[in-house]
């Protein structure tokens, strides 16, 4: 077995153990709670509805909500197109190909075998989830965080940060505050954002180092975080 083969597996395995967290181990009530749980999707009937049944649901919630546990951010402020290009590029290898990128990785083991067609089915029911405004989790200096904003990022994704169409630039209202800083992280690192036919990753690469210091990062998560989601 070759170190790429080792690495998936073990990838692969990561995702079995998150979908299991706690449970009892019981395989038949493990599949009876995964059909109660697709169940209790919006609407069942709706494309898209099977593949995020299957792909998405065990991690980011039937209503798209995320779980900070397993790091899988809430979805449903983040309009089709973006979504859609995230998922090529976990799909493509433009996206969590780092290998330190663990979170990252599961995404790409988990998008994989999807289809345009299914991917585009997936960004529709997504954007079609009821938006909500993730639990604040992250303290800072709020206002600060709100200057920060207004002068670093708001060019691209808004004053409102609903984000931009013209400049494909998502919303950062609605995200959850720990899931951006980590994105920013990942950014500043090197983590994400360094694939050539990322082109949007390489601007957010570009601008990242203007901000190194821990707590002004936190002052705009927490802003952020008290910004609704377009309705």
């Amino acid at each position: 077995m070759n170190i790429g083969t080792s690495r998936w597996l073990a990838l692969i395995l990561v995702a079995f153990a998150f979908w299991g967290c706690g449970e009892t181990g019981n395989s038949t009530n493990n599949v009876s709670d995964r059909a109660q749980a697709s169940q209790a999707l919006l609407n069942p009937e709706q494309v898209g509805a099977s593949d995020y049944g299957s792909q998405c649901l065990s991690c980011h919630g039937a209503q798209g909500i995320g779980q900070e546990a397993l790091q899988a951010p809430a979805l449903t402020s983040l309009d089709s197109v973006y979504i859609a290009r995230q998922l090529r590029h976990f799909r493509d290898g433009v996206r969590g190909a780092h290998p330190e990128d663990t979170h990252g990785s599961i995404m790409a083991a988990s998008s994989a075998g999807l289809s345009d067609a299914s991917i585009a089915d997936l960004a529709g029911y997504i954007d079609a989830l009821p938006n909500v405004l993730p639990a604040a989790t992250i303290k800072g200096d709020v206002a600060q965080g709100e200057d920060y904003h207004l002068n670093l990022c708001s060019a691209c994704h808004g004053s409102n940060a609903l984000g931009n169409v013209a400049l494909e630039a998502p919303a950062l209202a609605g995200l959850n505050d720990w899931y951006v800083l980590s994105q920013y992280e990942k950014f500043r690192g090197g983590l994400r954002g360094a694939h050539p036919e990322d082109r949007w990753g390489i601007q957010m690469v570009r601008l990242a180092p203007a901000i190194t210091d821990t707590d002004i990062l936190e002052s705009i998560a927490a802003y952020l975080a008290t910004l609704p989601p377009e309705a």
